[in-house]
């Protein structure tokens, strides 16, 4: 198999799409990797990708492009689809950022060997949005890494905790700000729940900078009980997710969803919106929210207050978790590239 993987992305900021990336490369050996230089990140790295990346192949090789986009000149080519949110939910995308990918997917996937999709949902959308040919769009899903997502010790999470000053009980919601996200859904039904549930129940908020993102993204202010960490650091996420009494996760469009499915890893019960990918990802194992209602969303919060049922999504979200790992992700991943170089 002779296969070369653009890793342009792996310079940016850690994502689920750079995880994806870095998790796959750690399981195939045999791929080759380019990586972008230094100078080619934003509208410089799509360049770079136009470009220069062809010149590298110079058809010696299949190109593997592993985050949504790749070279329009390169046919022999398989690209990982993560999701269509610059097409179907462009809300929090700037102009230029939308035209870029409305132009370009339409042109480079029908060009391209194949395609594969994270989730059977994107693989429906991209079938019936750019008519392509179904034998050559595969859908894996992605995996969960159960040497580090699995119940944490207790005395560990307790001194993390403390270390955090974390609330002994607390929802947690972990996330960029973009509008998909719906934080501004989640803490409207947070504001509804606080009068149903305990008092000593907070909503910490993990991903963000600072109250400053939230007024850039329309939150004049932040509902009383709720606490913001800021980013958390990889190492630290583990124990985060397995502190947390519930996660929160009322998206409005995802092309996977890495977060429930890594919460509910690490034994912790996961709340997640009904629409797009969520409930091919997450089956009976999470509680399932409207996440365009916030009475829906606040209902289910209230789960905080009844052990039983909690333990009860804990033990199914974890055997849920457990039919997902990165080793067959990339056993797959190499199939189809092998199929085609």
């Amino acid at each position: 198999m002779s296969v070369l993987c653009n890793t342009r992305i792996l310079g940016s900021e850690l994502t689920g799409v750079q995880r994806y990336l870095s998790e796959i490369l750690k399981r195939a050996p045999g791929v080759d990797t380019l990586p972008a230089p230094s100078w080619a990140r934003g509208p410089a790295g799509h360049a770079w990708e136009q470009m220069v990346l062809p010149v590298h192949l110079r058809g010696r090789q299949l190109l593997w492009s592993p985050s949504n986009v790749g070279p329009i000149a390169v046919r022999r080519q398989v690209v990982t689809l993560h999701d269509l949110a610059t097409i179907e939910f462009p809300e929090g995308f700037s102009t230029g950022f939308q035209a870029f990918y409305a132009w370009l997917l339409p042109r480079l996937l029908p060009r391209v060997d194949a395609v594969i999709t994270v989730s059977e949902y994107t693989r429906a959308r991209a079938l019936e949005r750019f008519g392509l040919d179904p034998d050559r769009v595969r859908a894996i899903p992605l995996g969960v890494d159960h040497s580090r997502f699995s119940p944490q010790p207790a005395n560990e999470i307790e001194d993390f905790r403390e270390r955090e000053k974390l609330p002994a009980r607390f929802i947690l919601f972990l996330g960029s700000l973009s509008t998909r996200k719906n934080i501004e859904g989640l803490l409207a039904a947070w504001r509804i729940a606080q009068g149903r549930i305990g008092e000593d129940v907070q909503l910490v908020i993990a991903g963000g900078a600072g109250q400053a993102q939230f007024k850039g993204n329309g939150v004049a202010e932040l509902p009383p009980r709720t606490m913001l960490t800021g980013r958390v650091s990889e190492s630290d996420l583990p124990l985060l997710l397995g502190a947390a009494t519930l996660f929160a996760f009322p998206s409005l469009y995802e092309g996977f969803g890495l977060p429930p499915l890594e919460a509910m890893a690490c034994g912790t019960p996961a709340l997640v919106g009904n629409a797009t990918s969520l409930p091919e990802v997450a089956g009976d194992a999470a509680i399932l929210v409207d996440p365009r209602d916030p009475e829906s969303i606040a209902e289910a919060l209230t789960i905080v207050d009844r052990p039983d049922e909690l333990a009860e999504f804990s033990r199914r979200g974890r055997a849920r978790s457990l039919e997902f790992n990165w080793q067959t992700s990339a056993s797959r991943t190499l199939e189809v590239l092998g199929e085609f170089s």
